[in-house]
Formats: C-alpha cells, structure tokens, sequence
C-alpha cells in the first residue's frame, strides 16, 4: 500500500512522541538509581484537600499565562531552569541549564514549582519523579483513590501502563466528569497553550481516569509552617 504525504507525517509525529517518552523514562531511571524513603508512614486516614491547594492552583496558572515552552518552541523556555534549579522548585542546582527537548524529565520539577510551600527536603527529594512518589507515598494515606482539585496525579503515556509507578506527573484542575475525564494542568508535556494552540511546555489538557496510575495528596505536615 502507497503511503500519502500525510500517512507519513502522521508516523513520524508517533515516532517522535515515542521518542519522547522513553527520553522521559530514562531520565526518571536515572533519577531513580540510588531511591530512598524520606517521608512518614504513619498516616492511617485518608486525606481531605487543604487550604493550600489554591495556591498551588494560582502558581500554576500564572505559569500557563507565560507561555512556556520547550526550547526552540517560541514561549519562554528559561522557566524551566527555575523549577529545575531553583529552590522553589526541586532545587537541583548541579544540573546544567536546561537548553533542549527532553534533556530532564521536569514534570514533576513543574509540580514541585506549584507545591513551593511544601516542604523543601520533599519537594526536592520525592518530587522529582513517578518512581520517587511511588516509592515514599504509596504505602501512605498521600495516595488516595478520587481526585480532588490540586491533587498529584500520575497518569500512563501509553498503552502498555508500564511501569506501574506510572509515566508522568500531572496535578488535576478539576474532578472527573460523568465520562471519566478531568482537567489537568502540566509540564513536560503536549497540550494547549495559553493562546489556545497546541504545544509543548506547560500545557492544559484532559486525561481520563482510565489512564491513571496513582493519586497522591499532601499531608499537612508536608507543608512549612
């Protein structure tokens, strides 16, 4: 069969998103090479959503109507350094500048940004990656079953929902509808834009709760007083 123009511009657009995704999950690999348990296992109830969840909310929209973008994409790809290497991100000061696509796996870098008054040794520590909140949160009342507004919710990028820590780290701007679909908001993903283009950078977009790995929620002694 004789493929179109459009045929092949389409396989390499899946080809270059699969790409992406295991550029994403090396990086996360490497993050994962020496894990350890920072966080609390002592929690017994599940979580209620708390005061701080409209600042997490505000700071990540304020980062949407920035417009930032991969390198190379037109918005204003510096950001990234600051939620990468800032202390109100993850704070990883020894990475080198972020200068191109899929150079760090920063999703949860992103995530970190918006949860800056959750404590720095977590954030820095247990933000970082799908692995890194599994592996400190799952055995605790942080993972919840329903998303709630504000919540972390790390989804699956493909069909094969492997590893079952999950893919990619998301917070959820709205609960799911009646179809299962909620709103989310990102970093280190593809989605709409604040112009209402689609792009790569900081992204809105909708997920289904059939791609959902895990849900965590923090607690309040997470945060700085």
């Amino acid at each position: 069969m004789k493929l179109t123009k459009a045929d092949l511009t389409k396989q390499v657009s899946q080809l270059e998103d699969k790409v992406r995704r295991l550029k994403r999950d090396v990086s996360h690999l490497q993050l994962d090479l020496s894990p350890m348990k920072y966080a609390s296992r002592s929690f017994e109830t599940t979580l209620q959503p708390n005061e701080h969840v409209k600042q997490v909310i505000d700071r990540a929209e304020s980062e949407w109507d920035m417009n930032v973008t991969e390198p190379g994409l037109g918005g204003d790809s510096s950001r990234i350094n600051l939620y990468i290497k800032s202390m109100d991100g993850i704070g990883w000061s020894w990475e080198e500048d972020y200068t191109r696509n899929g150079q760090f796996a920063w999703c949860g870098a992103f995530a970190a940004w918006c949860y800056t008054q959750a404590t720095f040794s977590i954030r820095q520590k247990i933000f970082p990656s799908c692995y890194r909140l599994w592996n400190n949160w799952g055995g605790t009342a942080r993972k919840v079953e329903e998303i709630a507004i504000g919540d972390i919710v790390v989804v699956y990028t493909s069909k094969e929902k492997s590893p079952a820590y999950g893919n990619h780290i998301t917070i959820a701007l709205s609960v799911p509808d009646e179809d299962g679909n909620f709103d989310t908001i990102e970093g280190n993903a593809k989605g709409e834009g604040p112009d209402g283009e689609w792009r790569e950078g900081v992204i809105k977009r909708q997920r289904s709760v059939f791609d959902v790995a895990h849900i965590y929620r923090l607690a309040s002694g997470d945060y700085d007083e």
